[in-house]
């Protein structure tokens, strides 16, 4: 499937894995549709994207208010048409033991991580169901399929987004909508800075990059026919195979 004309909403677009898929969806041909909380740094997406001539706009979006994400939905469907492609990849992580944590971190994490891809996923599902077409892709993590130390609330809400991806892929497979899960490991992003300071230098050089991620991203928005890929799980290639 050809992503040329194809109307995508990302959210969390303005920095790391967002801004690579906005970028590569662009080039691609796709009228993306940028959303983060931070105007400043989506309109600079905006800017690159329009100096290689492809077509974006930015919307500043909360993804944990209801009434954001519809003027989200709406802004964008005004403008190119109705949405085909949604990437739920905003999110935050705060690194801190459980008995630690405050209630207002776990909160705020679970919060984006999870209700924010609920929200922005029941906004564009009555305009995929009645088209009986559609793809919601949703950024996992490894930190989904694992347990780590310090990452309690991040993890919960991962695992958590395996749990919503599996039921709309099952409520949506009957109207032609595909759902996919593509879960990457350690990532040079914004968001794993913090984490990334407690690994050897070593082991930071092997993360990979958001640019390899988008691809993967690609690959999921523009495969067609008979076969589905549920989850896309990409490890650093360093890391212990089939772990």
């Amino acid at each position: 499937m050809s992503l040329q004309g194809k109307v995508a909403v990302i959210t969390g677009a303005g920095r790391g894995i967002g801004r690579a898929v906005a970028l590569r969806f662009a080039s691609e041909g796709a009228n993306v549709v940028l959303a983060a909380r931070s105007a400043d740094e989506i309109e600079r997406v905006a800017e690159e994207i329009a100096e290689l001539s492809g077509s974006a706009i930015a919307v500043p979006t909360d993804v944990v208010s209801e009434s954001d994400v519809k003027r989200l939905i709406d802004t964008a469907e005004s403008r190119f048409g109705e949405v085909d492609i949604l990437v739920n990849n905003a999110g935050v992580m705060v690194l801190r033991p459980l008995a630690e944590m405050s209630v207002e971190e776990w909160e705020r994490v679970m919060d984006t991580n999870v209700l924010g891809v609920f929200l922005c996923s029941r906004a564009v599902l009555p305009s995929m169901m009645r088209r009986k077409t559609g793809r919601i892709i949703n950024i996992g993590s490894m930190a989904g399929r694992r347990g780590y130390a310090d990452q309690g609330a991040y993890s919960a809400s991962k695992h958590a987004l395996y749990g919503l991806s599996k039921v709309l892929a099952i409520e949506g497979q009957p109207y032609g909508i595909r759902v996919n899960v593509v879960s990457p490991g350690g990532v040079h992003t914004e968001l794993s800075r913090e984490l990334l300071s407690t690994r050897s230098p070593s082991e930071a050089s092997e993360w990979m990059t958001a640019e390899e991620v988008a691809d993967a991203v690609a690959f999921v928005a523009m495969q067609d026919g008979p076969a589905m890929t549920d989850e896309l799980v990409l490890r650093r290639y360093a890391s212990e195979p089939w772990r």
